[in-house]
């Protein structure tokens, strides 16, 4: 053992590797002991050097807000892989952007919230409740299948907005009581995907052979 480790390092190092492979984002928010972990040197470079024999690289968000596992080398398998990757980005896309659109409405601001802001589900119904321009765009998202709430209320489609949007890694609930939820770090490597497909518009979405540029983002 390394001088100035703990004896939870092996766990640490274990849980992070996993959830790197797994295709997991790991930021201060969804995995806080995994991040602090890999913003050791040292630690960060012992995992580089174990993806690396997997065929994996150590990847970043440009704000460095957010880890992940990239392939270092696209073979067929990778390619494959990419490709899925792609086309689940592209079935998020649409959704995830009317979501930060709604967001900013509701919260009064002209910029998209970023990883680490915490959205209050009280708060947030209360304005949806009180406005019904927010009301009729919240009933607007069960035209996305992941979207579809059982319940006919404001209430149960903003519950069932919020658990999904969880489900794909961009919200954490923080606390049950009161439902507090925070942004990950996934939301970053979203607006970063989507800043690229913004500046290479004429680049087709189902575009059979992946950029360079696209592979390092995926």
């Amino acid at each position: 053992m390394v001088a100035g480790m703990s004896n939870g390092y092996p766990l640490m190092f274990e849980s992070t590797v996993k959830r790197l492979l797994q295709g997991e984002f790991i930021c201060e928010v969804s995995a806080e002991q995994c991040f602090r972990h890999l913003k050791s040197p040292e630690h960060r470079r012992e995992v580089e050097e174990f993806l690396a024999r997997l065929g994996y690289t150590l990847s970043a968000t440009q704000n460095h807000l957010a880890y992940f596992a990239a392939y270092r080398q696209v073979d067929t398998e990778a390619r494959a892989e990419i490709r899925r990757l792609f086309q689940q980005f592209k079935w998020e896309l649409q959704p995830v952007v009317e979501w930060l659109d709604m967001m900013m409405q509701c919260l009064h601001q002209d910029t998209a919230i970023h990883p680490g802001d915490t959205i209050s589900f009280s708060g947030l119904l209360q304005q949806i409740e009180n406005n019904q321009a927010l009301a009729d765009r919240l009933q607007g998202f069960a035209r996305f299948k992941d979207f579809l709430s059982s319940e006919d209320t404001s209430k149960g489609r903003l519950t069932k907005l919020l658990k999904t949007l969880s489900a794909w890694g961009y919200l954490k609930m923080v606390s049950r009581d009161p439902e507090i939820y925070q942004a990950t770090g996934k939301l970053d490597y979203f607006l970063q995907a989507l800043q690229f497909i913004q500046e290479h518009e004429e680049l087709p979405l189902d575009q059979q052979e992946e950029e360079p540029q696209q592979v390092e983002l995926f």
